[in-house]
């Protein structure tokens, strides 16, 4: 019984501890009146969002994806169309980017999954780049000069306000709730399918996993958030042109995953805080003297992270003495051996 309670005591101080920092996040547009702060946050909130969506397939199975930006570009472009052309609402024109980018993606790279190799970043470049160019050369897509969503009067309905306020907290609220979705793959079956295979893919065919499927459900799924991204990305900039789709913009989405911790759900988002708020800083207030140095800075972030730190920043946190402090002293955390112990004994309790 004492087990037991200690184990709610920790559950409880950690549902503590995740509250204050949400109500933290809540409470920043009240304290932070200054429009360009918002936009970094609103901006960390969508980057953090497609990198989540990439570690879906990077970190959790694997598959080594450089085209994310073309998923987030070719959902943007769905929405926008569907709501310039036919006067959609841009909420459903949402859901129907979600399909049109799954079903893309799911049909384009189902052979690649039957092959081995690098042949499924190999093909999620080319991608990318195949869909920039045809985007640039439609008429039907604006070709180079774009597409820009109609402007007016703050509308919920429509999506659209002149403050940043509004797009600050559905920002807040497409990243948590698309972390909740990853955690709960993650403690899936469908999770434990994709790690083995992100391990080996012989042993976990072989243990009656099908490599194909799962790889497919992956990238369906991953393709599917990138492309909710793209409708919260147009609806904010209210603009969209071909250069959304740039390879750069994926690498963009790489690189939050990786400095956070490309092997825990929390790392886009860790990663995300510290790269993107840096990135703009570096950008505003250097590009001047030397353009593109924002750029330049993830690249030796990358470089350092690989070097020193392949587990990223969480990786060393779940290592370190503030870890170790925080479980001890503010979470009380358990011994593993009491927290599996009870975990197994609800377990049982459910199943009988």
């Amino acid at each position: 019984m004492d087990r037991k309670k200690a184990v709610r005591v920790y559950h409880r101080n950690l549902a503590i501890l995740v509250g204050l920092v949400l109500l933290t996040f809540i409470l920043i547009p009240a304290m932070v009146k200054s429009p360009y702060m918002l936009n970094i946050f609103v901006l960390t909130f969508y980057m953090s969002t497609l990198s989540m969506a990439w570690n879906l397939l990077g970190g959790m199975t694997g598959q080594n994806s450089l085209g994310h930006a073309a998923y987030m570009g070719l959902g943007a472009y769905a929405c926008c169309l569907l709501v310039v052309k036919t006067g959609a609402n841009p909420w459903l024109a949402a859901i129907f980017g979600m399909v049109v980018v799954g079903l893309v993606a799911g049909i384009v790279f189902y052979p690649c999954f039957i092959l081995r190799g690098p042949y499924f970043t190999l093909v999620s470049i080319a991608f990318g780049e195949s869909i920039r160019q045809v985007i640039i050369n439609s008429e039907f897509f604006g070709r180079a000069s774009g597409v820009g969503l109609p402007f007016g009067q703050d509308s919920w309905l429509n999506f659209r306000f002149a403050s940043k306020v509004p797009y600050y907290y559905v920002g807040l609220a497409m990243m948590v709730g698309i972390y909740l979705i990853m955690k709960k793959i993650d403690r899936s079956k469908m999770g434990f399918a994709l790690k083995t295979i992100r391990e080996d893919e012989d042993a976990a065919a072989a243990i009656g996993i099908n490599p194909t499927k799962y790889k497919i459900m992956a990238v369906v799924i991953s393709a599917m958030v990138a492309g909710l991204v793209g409708f919260f990305y147009a609806s904010y900039i209210r603009y969209i042109d071909p250069d959304l789709m740039i390879q750069a913009k994926s690498t963009e989405s790489v690189l939050p995953a990786v400095v956070g911790g490309a092997a825990f759900v929390e790392g886009p988002i860790v990663g995300g805080l510290i790269m993107i708020p840096l990135s703009e800083y570096l950008r505003a207030n250097f590009s001047a003297v030397l353009p593109g140095i924002n750029m330049l800075m993830y690249a030796v972030v990358l470089l350092a992270v690989i070097r020193f730190r392949p587990s990223g920043v969480l990786g060393w946190f779940m290592h370190s003495r503030t870890k170790q402090f925080i479980d001890e002293k503010i979470l009380r955390k358990p011994s593993m051996d009491i927290l599996e112990e009870v975990e197994l004994m609800e377990y049982e309790r459910k199943e009988a």
